[in-house]
């Protein structure tokens, strides 16, 4: 049976409304979050307000999704979601359940733990028969990561639990 596009409220419509609600969020809350410079370096017509550049972006993400909002009333689209059979809505669903497990064991157990567990389980659901690759991957991607954002990029991460009394200066657990 083939679908009929319509020329009405679509999914492009409501990705423009979200824009337009989020433009409009970012431009009542930008002056808030934004604290004044402790130095002001220069004075006169030079002294830009630290705001404005948010503001501005906040500003044209409002005008280009009221632009949005109105091209998408012309915009033929199919809404294939319809389209979608059981596994593929189970799948999905069971992610989200995944990495809504992952964040608070990521907390407790530590990045690297808690990232292997998660992308062991999450291999193995879609398909891995291969335990042994599904094991080494799971621990070293993790380890790989973690060094490279604690190390090079300078970026704090969860530790395991035990990590909290420093033992070593290069413990990746």
């Amino acid at each position: 049976m083939e679908q009929v596009a319509e020329k009405k409220f679509n999914f492009n419509t409501v990705a423009a409304a979200i824009f337009i609600a989020l433009a409009v969020i970012l431009l009542l809350i930008i002056p808030s979050q934004i604290d004044k410079p402790l130095i002001q370096l220069s004075f006169g017509q030079f002294n830009l307000p630290p705001e404005l550049f948010p503001q501005i972006v906040a500003a044209c993400m409002l005008v280009l999704g009221g632009w949005f909002f109105y091209k998408s009333f012309s915009i033929e689209q199919i809404n294939e979601l319809k389209n979608l059979d059981k596994e593929a809505l189970a799948n999905v669903s069971i992610t989200l359940v995944m990495m809504a497990i992952y964040v608070p064991m990521m907390v407790n157990l530590g990045f690297v733990l808690g990232s292997a567990i998660m992308i062991f389980a999450m291999s193995t659901y879609f398909g891995n028969r291969n335990f042994v690759i599904g094991v080494l991957i799971s621990i070293f991607l993790p380890m790989l990561i973690f060094v490279t954002f604690r190390r090079l990029l300078l970026v704090e991460l969860p530790p395991f639990p035990i990590d909290i009394y420093p033992l070593t200066n290069w413990s990746l657990i």
